[in-house]
């Protein structure tokens, strides 16, 4: 979902070329000091990114039901070992406020990314409970509000058979605008290529008179502010520099503007459309390739520039869903998989296949991390600049709880975060501490993110 920063009483210059650069609201002009703080974010953030852009990508996998990790990267963990020094794994947060009625407790971890609780509201869960939206905005969409400010898109909310339920619902999406503001996920492969990848380099050199026209503005915006920094105090002329070296920004970026064919930034190969895309895109047997191809049209967005946040859910929380293409002792697994999880933790075969099934889901997301690696920037990769996050909405689905939960974190995020470690906590961690270390890692500046009530501080054992 395509979205601006809209701030109130802002003072423009418009130019020729679509160039639209919004002054600082300095005390000067009557701004509110929410309205300083947001532009002082944007500003200093850009300042803070350096040559290449810090991304963040959060995947969903349903109901939990991963075998508690080891130090040792022991079982089907082993799948990330040939990537191991650039993951953590993280062990024994919980996901303490979604504890929190209403609804049931697949319902309430969905609002994982808010680090808040349900509002509530009349949509029905497994047990017959019912709730309503999350109460507050998503990490992914808060991180936007600074990442997403130059690319064509703020956030790309990506599933894969997300829609369970015949529509959008709390169990089918992860991003929040705001409270009770959902966002929901685009699950066609072709309606993503066609929105972001349609116009991609093809009209070089209209692109290049467009970009002749919007340096021209730039040069006046220079001008302008030049005049203009001879009229306000002192302190709204620091706020106008730091403005001017986001002006500088946007001019690098017409330099070596995304989304123009060349280097790393190539168009998406995505084939022919399904002639019965709804048919197409709800079959179980199709779960695997659509997966493929939200994948490929999310590390081309970021090789583009087109897009520096993300999230990726595969299915919906409970997951009614068999897993056809993979095979338990020589047979295709055709069980309902929520229905495994269910099952006491003695049953051999019921486990056996969720491992089956969590062995694939990791392999799923070594394939995005080995391509975000293979993508060379600097003396680094892409995935050093990133930070990928994979977690659930509960910890297993025959206790339903909220405890202990895992998390994968893969990538440095530009050298901010350390790699290559396990780390266990013990004890009431809530997972919003958590949240807000990202958004740290991200260059948002905070001690809280969600429910203040469950936030201590963010985790320095993740950070360099």
């Amino acid at each position: 979902m395509s979205r601006r920063i809209i701030l109130p009483r802002r003072t423009f210059l418009r130019g020729m070329g679509g160039v639209s650069l919004a002054l600082p609201l300095m005390s000067s002009w009557g701004c509110t000091p929410e309205e300083q703080r947001r532009i002082e974010k944007v500003g200093s953030a850009q300042q803070r990114a350096g040559e290449f852009p810090k991304r963040f990508i959060f995947i969903y996998t349903p109901n939990g039901n991963y075998e508690p990790p080891t130090a040792d990267f022991g079982g089907y963990w082993s799948t990330l070992l040939p990537l191991k020094n650039k993951i953590n794994i993280i062990k024994g947060l919980d996901l303490s406020v979604s504890d929190l009625p209403p609804g049931e407790p697949h319902q309430q971890g969905m609002a994982i990314l808010t680090g808040r609780g349900l509002n509530t509201g009349q949509m029905v869960g497994g047990d017959g409970s019912l709730a309503g939206w999350a109460s507050g905005i998503s990490l992914d969409q808060e991180i936007a509000k600074v990442a997403g400010v130059m690319t064509k898109r703020a956030t790309l909310n990506l599933g894969v058979q997300s829609t369970n339920y015949g529509g959008t619902e709390v169990r089918t999406v992860l991003s929040y605008l705001d409270s009770d503001v959902p966002v929901p996920n685009e699950t066609s492969p072709w309606a993503v290529f066609d929105a972001l990848f349609s116009d991609l380099g093809s009209d070089p050199v209209g692109s290049e008179k467009l970009t002749a026209r919007r340096k021209s503005v730039l040069d006046l915006v220079d001008k302008k502010f030049a005049t203009l920094s001879q009229k306000v105090s002192a302190n709204d002329k620091k706020k106008l520099e730091q403005h001017l070296d986001a002006v500088r920004e946007v001019e690098m970026r017409l330099d070596n503007p995304g989304g123009v064919i060349g280097g790393f930034c190539q168009m998406p190969e995505v084939g022919a459309q399904p002639e019965s895309i709804d048919a197409y895109l709800g079959d179980p047997n199709n779960f695997a390739e659509i997966g493929r191809l939200q994948m490929d049209l999310l590390s081309m967005a970021f090789a583009c520039d087109l897009t520096r946040v993300a999230t990726l859910q595969w299915s919906a929380s409970t997951n009614n869903r068999p897993y056809p293409w993979l095979t338990y002792n020589g047979q295709p697994i055709l069980d309902d998989e929520h229905g495994l999880g269910h099952q006491p933790d003695l049953a051999v075969d019921a486990w056996g296949k969720l491992a089956v099934i969590r062995t694939w889901y990791l392999e799923q997301l070594m394939y995005l991390l080995n391509k975000l690696d293979s993508i060379e920037e600097g003396e680094g990769t892409m995935l050093d600049n990133t930070v990928v996050v994979l977690s659930s909405e509960i910890t297993r689905g025959n206790t339903h709880s909220h405890k202990d939960q895992f998390f994968i974190l893969a990538g440095g995020c530009g050298n901010y975060l350390k790699t290559g470690q396990f780390i266990e906590y013990t004890g009431d961690r809530p997972h919003n501490d958590l949240l807000v270390t990202l958004m740290n890692a991200m260059g948002i500046e905070g001690t809280a993110f969600g429910d203040p009530a469950y936030c201590t501080g963010a985790l320095p054992e993740l950070t360099v």
